[in-house]
């Protein structure tokens, strides 16, 4: 695979505790061919930068005197009643004129194209963290694989300063894509979303057949990395137990060892909005204590160590 030198990342948190051992800088890749009805990173979907509007940072115009509508280029900036903008998705370039323009930071570009080195400056940030609690870098999204030549290239550089690796991602894409990350990671997640491949097409607009092959095909590998697999358990969607059975039968007959049942939460319901997308997942509340550790018993009965996590 050719190395590509910038990719579009939409985020990079510092000081996470999840998503790896120890201290963690994640870097969120923009971009997802899934389309999850639960998606929390609604802004990862798209793989081209956005304006993200955050009403609660607006003004209004009386005070601002619209300056986001007169700094669009393209005119695709109008005023509700209650003098709050309204962007022209199909317009909108996103050139940057209306965030610059806007104090109050109510308008915000999201995406940006990044070299490796501009994110291993990030990353470097958090080394001290990492060496003492043997924490590294991990790259999500979005989906990593598709930006597969950038984050290869990112991954095998973080591996050069003698940071641990870890990957998260749905497996769907090229497994020839796939197979090029994987030999720059120590450790890899794999999203698992439905076994069922109707429902899973139902909750996410694409089969799970390329995506359970890739799985099959990096727990064969033998790699040198750890293979975590993780559930995000949405109640009345995917945590049937039924549905947890089958997902823990089909890991421990490929022999990994562990799985992550990650509880659901509503963070990411108030971003759609913010990007003129509509979450159609309903009014789907926390799955409880008592139905957690069910499942997770339930998990352990495959022979397996079950690692709940919070997203």
């Amino acid at each position: 695979m050719a190395s590509v030198t910038s990719g579009l990342v939409f985020n990079i948190q510092r000081y996470a505790i999840h998503d790896g051992s120890g201290v963690r800088t994640l870097v969120f890749m923009k971009g997802c061919p899934l389309g999850c009805r639960w998606c929390s990173n609604p802004e990862g979907q798209k793989s081209h930068p956005e304006i993200g509007f955050m009403a609660a940072r607006c003004v209004g115009a009386e005070i601002c005197r619209a300056r986001c509508v007169e700094a669009c280029p393209e005119k695709g900036i109008t005023l509700s009643r209650e003098g709050k903008p309204v962007i022209d998705r199909g317009s909108c370039a996103p050139c940057r004129e209306c965030s610059e323009a806007c104090y109050y930071g109510a308008l915000e570009l999201i995406g940006r194209e990044m070299t490796v080195e501009e994110v291993l400056s990030e990353v470097e940030k958090d080394r001290p963290f990492y060496r003492r609690s043997g924490g590294g870098v991990t790259v999500g999204g979005g989906e990593p694989l598709m930006q597969a030549g950038f984050v290869a290239r990112l991954l095998e550089a973080c591996q050069e300063r003698h940071l641990h690796t870890a990957l998260e991602t749905s497996g769907l894409g090229s497994r020839r894509h796939l197979e090029e990350l994987l030999e720059h990671v120590d450790l890899v997640y794999f999203d698992i979303k439905h076994m069922d491949p109707v429902r899973h097409e139902e909750l996410t607009g694409v089969p799970n057949q390329p995506i359970l092959a890739n799985i099959r095909a990096a727990l064969s590998a033998a790699g040198g990395y750890e293979v975590i697999m993780r559930i995000t358990t949405i109640p009345g969607f995917n945590d049937s137990e039924e549905n947890i059975s089958a997902s823990a039968r089909f890991a421990a007959d490929l022999g990994c060892e562990k799985i992550e049942l990650v509880p659901y939460h509503k963070l990411g319901v108030g971003k759609y909005p913010q990007y003129g997308m509509e979450c159609r997942l309903g009014d789907v509340e926390a799955p409880s204590k008592e139905r957690m550790e069910r499942l997770r018993r339930l998990v352990e009965g495959f022979g397996l160590k079950e690692m709940t996590g919070v997203m």
